[in-house]
Parts: structure tokens; sequence; C-alpha cells
């Protein structure tokens, strides 16, 4: 039977005898070792060995610190800039404790009581006052409406004994007065009434009791 060769570069028969047939010796390559530094060409060029890295100088070495050090906090360092504004609240809570001290205490400073011809008694200032500031206390007697209508109603029988000295005003929709008709050497009861004049009332609430005071209108 015809045989066929295995290998790809041949398609011919082969019509002799196995005696006839001769074999072929293998042959070994032996591949050179290799050196170092030194690559085979099918690789590419050979690479040079890499150079000899530069000695590093020694770092220095550094303590940690105490355990004191350690546990420094930054504004120990840099002292903290704390604002000295105070909340609104608080700013009202003193204001209203600067007024009671001054109404407790019967203030009038900066006030001096005149002769006024042909008017009679009348209150000045001697020193300058901020708008809202304290003037003075209108004191008296507290009464209610009421009570105020019939003092009123005597007084005005004799108007030059008494005059007039009623003040009236309301609180949670219920009116009050306070009469100041009683000689008792203040301040507050002197002060003419004008249409335009340059104070003001206004209630602040003492020891749970309603007291009336006049304020500067404007800068006095």
């Amino acid at each position: 039977m015809p045989l066929k060769s295995t290998s790809p570069h041949t398609d011919m028969y082969v019509n002799c005898k196995p005696s006839h047939l001769a074999v072929q010796p293998k042959v070994e390559i032996k591949k050179e070792p290799k050196k170092p530094g030194v690559e085979s060409t099918k690789r590419g060029p050979a690479k040079s060995a890499p150079p000899a890295r530069a000695s590093r100088t020694k770092k220095e070495v550094k303590t940690s610190p105490p355990a004191d050090d350690r546990c420094q906090k930054l504004t120990d360092y840099f002292p903290v800039r704390r604002s000295k504004r105070q909340p609104l609240s608080k700013i009202k809570d003193l204001e209203y404790e600067q007024l009671k001290e001054k109404i407790l205490n019967k203030c009038t400073d900066g006030l001096e009581i005149r002769q006024i011809e042909g008017k009679g008694r009348g209150v000045f200032s001697t020193r300058h006052f901020e708008r809202k500031e304290f003037i003075v206390e209108y004191s008296g007697t507290l009464i209610s409406y009421e009570e105020a209508k019939k003092r009123e109603a005597e007084y005005v029988k004799e108007p030059e004994k008494y005059g007039c000295y009623m003040y009236y005003f309301v609180i949670k929709n219920k009116k009050y007065c306070v009469d100041g008709t009683a000689e008792d050497g203040s301040y507050g009861r002197l002060l003419n009434h004008s249409k335009n004049g340059n104070v003001e009332s206004k209630l602040v609430n003492v020891n749970s009791k309603p007291v009336l005071v006049l304020v500067a209108k404007q800068d006095i």
C-alpha cells in the first residue's frame, strides 16, 4: 500500500522495500549558555546592567515629644479671638435692671425745678438726654379708672387748690390712673403737658406693679 509522508513539504509516494529505507540520524543543537547582561538577539539588543545606586544619607532621627507636649492644644499656641458682643436678650435684661434701679432710687439726675413766669413751676434738663433715655418717674397713687373719675370731680370744684395731675393709661384693655395731685416733692408731676412735647410715657413692671415713667422722645 502506498505510504504518505507526514511532512507538509512532501507529497510523493515511496514504493520501495523497508530494507532499502535509510533512517536519518537525529542531530541535537546545543544552545550556548547566556552570559550575564547579554540577551539573545531574538529578543532585542542587549541591555546593560543598571548603574549602582548612590548611597543615601541617613535621615535625622527625631525623638517623639514627651507625653505632656503631645497633649498640647492648638489654642495653647494661637489664642482664640472671642467676640465681646452680647445676645439681645442679655442686653435687654441689663437695660431693665438699670431702669428698675433708677425708679426705686427716685432718680432725678440731670433735672431741676424752675419757676416759669405766668405758669408756675416747670422741670428743666441740665444735661444731654439721648432718645429713649429715662427722664423721671411720674409718681403718685395708682387707682382704678372709676376712682379717678370720682376724685377728678372733686378736684374740678377747686382748681386753684388742686390743679390737674391725673395721668390715665391702659393695661391689658383695662384703664388705670396715677393720681399725682398730692404734693410729695416729686419731679414727674410738674412736667407741663404739650402737644409737641419732647418726652413720652412708658409702662414698666416693677415688683409686679405697673410704674409710669417718662423717657426722652428725642435727643434733648
